[in-house]
């Protein structure tokens, strides 16, 4: 189980990177972080670090390069492990 008093807070942590990137709004973040933390209480979550649109253009990218014999070839090019490339092959069969 993780000790959540050691974990940094997500919400905390979006918010503090708004507040960066957009200081415009500073002023409507304290009313904006409970609402947030209302409506996503209790929710476990899985932030991937690709997108989904990521991921398909990576899938569609390794089919149009491979042909049945090259995936170190596709792998070297594509900069991702030949695993990736037999993922995405995988992927895209179903």
């Amino acid at each position: 189980m993780k000790n959540t008093e050691s974990s940094p807070d997500l919400i905390d942590l979006i918010f503090k990177y708004i507040e960066e990137e957009f200081p415009e709004v500073q002023d409507r973040i304290s009313e904006l972080k409970p609402t947030i933390r209302k409506e996503f209480s209790g929710i476990e979550t899985y932030i991937r670090q690709r997108s989904m649109t990521d991921r398909e253009n990576q899938i569609r990218e390794v089919m149009s390069l491979f042909n049945g014999r090259n995936a170190t070839e596709v792998a070297r090019r594509l900069n991702i492990s030949r695993a990736t490339v037999y993922r995405c092959i995988k992927t895209s069969a179903r």
